[in-house]
Order: structure tokens, then sequence, then C-alpha cells
């Protein structure tokens, strides 16, 4: 079947192409092609049920549900762009510990460290300076510092969103003695 004519000064097929010829004359044989053919129907059937397996198996442990994830609701913060050293997830997760119900840390936005401080920025306005919102924030931040880093007096903004006047503090602690309240700079 594979038999090509040849030209008068043609070269004699080498082993590697006769070896080759025999074994795609053999399998395009009718009945080795109904085999061939039987073969390749079995081995997608398995793959597919291989596949559905996997699929429909009761759920393993560790193993996230879609419909656990969609009761879990969305996330509080996008996730971080890889590499990004100034992002403090740790903060976001300390924060859903201490307020389960998110009444608080559900206001945060993004946590940062910029050198030896963090700030917090909510979805807060400016009007909600010194609320009970933005000085439980504080707070938690600086226990959170005093806990993970343990380097001096922990020192924590607070922001509000951005408006015309940027991200306000609404909240701060800049030393020990500090009670995370801003004052009056009017």
């Amino acid at each position: 079947m594979t038999d090509r004519a040849r030209g008068r000064h043609a070269k004699p097929p080498s082993k590697l192409g006769a070896q080759c010829d025999r074994v795609i004359d053999a399998v395009l044989i009718e009945r080795n092609r109904r085999k061939l053919f039987a073969l390749g129907t079995g081995a997608v059937f398995g793959a597919l049920l291989a596949m559905g397996a996997a699929m429909w198996l009761p759920d393993r442990p560790g193993r996230l549900d879609a419909g656990a994830a969609a009761r879990q609701g969305p996330a509080l913060l996008p996730a971080p762009m890889a590499g990004d050293p100034d992002d403090v997830p740790a903060a976001v997760a300390y924060y859903r510990v201490k307020d389960p119900g998110r009444e608080v840390a559900g206001h945060v936005r993004d946590v940062r460290r910029s050198g030896s401080f963090l700030r917090v920025y909510t979805d807060l306005r400016e009007a909600d300076q010194n609320s009970r919102l933005a000085i439980s924030l504080c707070e938690w931040t600086a226990e959170f510092l005093r806990e993970h880093d343990g380097e001096g007096a922990p020192i924590v903004f607070v922001h509000a969103k951005e408006n015309d006047n940027g991200h306000v503090v609404l909240a701060n602690k800049q030393s020990a003695v500090d009670d995370c309240r801003v004052g009056d700079h009017r």
C-alpha cells in the first residue's frame, strides 16, 4: 500500500523507512483498522469516565466547594500583586479574626507598609475622623504591629477614601502613649 513508484536512479528505502512502511501497511489492513477504532473509542470513554468521576465524587477534605465559596462572600481585598513588599495581607487576616462580623474590618480596602509604620486605607469618609470605627482600626493595627514586629512603638495611620484632599488621616498612633485620636489641625 505504501509502495511508491521510484525512479530508475532512486535509492532503496532505509531500514527505518521500510519498517515504518510495514507498520503503516499493517495498521491500514481492514481488520486492524477496526481494532484500532475500538481501542481509540475505549481510551476516549475511559478518559471521559475519569473526568466525570473527578467532578462528581463527594468532596474530599481540603477541596473548596463552589457553593461554599459563594456562601463565604467576596474577598475583603483583591489578591495582592505578586512580589509587592508593601502589602500586608496578614493584617487583614488579623482584622477578620478580631471582627468576624466585618462591622469594622469590612471598611478596610488596603493595608500597606511605609517604612516602619502601617497605613490602613478604608472606605470611610473624611467626616469619620476619630470615629469608633477609625479608632478601632488604629488600635487593632497597633496590636498587630506589637505582636508581629515587636520593634519599638507601633506607628499607624488610618486613612479615609480618597477625595479632593487625598487620603485624609482619620486616626493615627505615633508613639506608645498616643491614643489614636487625631488632634484638631484646622
